[in-house]
């Protein structure tokens, strides 16, 4: 697999806020920093985990260029360029584009009650056509319990007919193996990447390229040390049962509120708390039930330290 393109794990990084609930790109670049360190292969800004919708165009493009101006490779990023309006997807993706991303990661259109195969193809076929960059490399979101809008075998197809190498991937947030398996065997010139860790080791069992995930932010080191260990072919039933526990024990909290409470705590920065409405900062309670996961987290980290 070719290293620079995405593949691995990939952690769809939470946004800290300055605050005033402002993107704060200082600790955001620190944090990527930390996530590569964790082991990491790429890190993804701006998606459903970074609020990414939240923020408005002028914030999303200002973040990105401050943390590539602290050092941080745009080689190593995915950028949740997705949007409401069709223009501002376009002036976010060519953005990114232009700073030499490894790709943008783009939610179909979801914002009105019912949306068409033919209306979803319409709006990436008009993003690429608008961005007009060969650089370009889309990641195609699918995620129908958020949007509602189902990416189907024939919109991708499709898309894969009229742009080619410019349809990079496909992020599948479904939840649902028999999907990804399918897409995988249907697209194996395709980048597809599970939207959780729980799928790890089975994604990559039919040559996927890894996972997506928000829990990532917590759990990369374990889900690093099950993509190596299945790379040099080990067995990983255990270590893959233990990222699964973590992800599921995680999954029963709103996911976005219970990983910056996670990290606030990880880290000792209080202001990993703090979240744009709607998403909810972390309560008290919330941290008491997330104690459990925190000490799992926390004998991990001394197993990876310990000589």
């Amino acid at each position: 697999m070719d290293a620079s393109r995405p593949h691995g794990v990939i952690a769809a990084s939470c946004t800290p806020l300055t605050e005033d609930e402002r993107p704060d790109a200082a600790r955001l670049a620190s944090h990527i920093q930390r996530l590569q360190d964790l082991g990491c292969d790429f890190v993804l800004l701006f998606g459903t985990t970074g609020e990414g919708l939240s923020f408005t165009v002028d914030e999303r493009r200002d973040t990105l260029d401050a943390v590539v101006d602290r050092g941080v490779r745009p080689e190593s990023l995915l950028i949740g360029t997705g949007a409401c309006p069709l223009p501002d997807t376009v002036a976010l993706t060519r953005h990114a584009t232009q700073h030499g991303v490894a790709g943008c990661l783009v939610l179909p259109p979801f914002h009105f009650p019912v949306i068409s195969d033919d209306g979803v193809f319409a709006s990436y076929d008009r993003l690429i056509r608008e961005v007009d960059d060969d650089r370009l490399r889309v990641f195609l979101y699918h995620f129908p319990d958020l949007t509602g809008v189902n990416i189907s075998f024939p919109i991708i197809q499709h898309l894969v007919d009229a742009h080619g190498d410019q349809i990079a991937g496909v992020k599948d947030s479904s939840r649902e193996w028999d999907h990804m398996q399918v897409l995988c065997r249907s697209f194996p010139n395709l980048r597809i990447f599970a939207g959780t860790e729980r799928y790890l080791a089975p994604i990559l069992g039919e040559n996927g390229a890894g996972c997506i995930s928000a829990t990532v932010n917590v759990t990369a080191p374990l889900a690093r040390a099950v993509y190596d260990a299945l790379k040099r072919g080990e067995d990983v039933g255990d270590a893959q049962d233990r990222l699964t526990s973590l992800r599921m024990d995680i999954g029963q909290y709103p996911v976005i509120t219970a990983v910056k409470c996670l990290l606030a705590e990880q880290t000792g920065d209080a202001g990993w708390k703090r979240t744009r409405p709607p998403v909810a900062e972390p309560s008290e309670e919330m941290k008491r039930k997330l104690a459990g996961v925190l000490d799992q987290l926390a004998r991990l980290d001394r197993t990876r330290t310990d000589p």
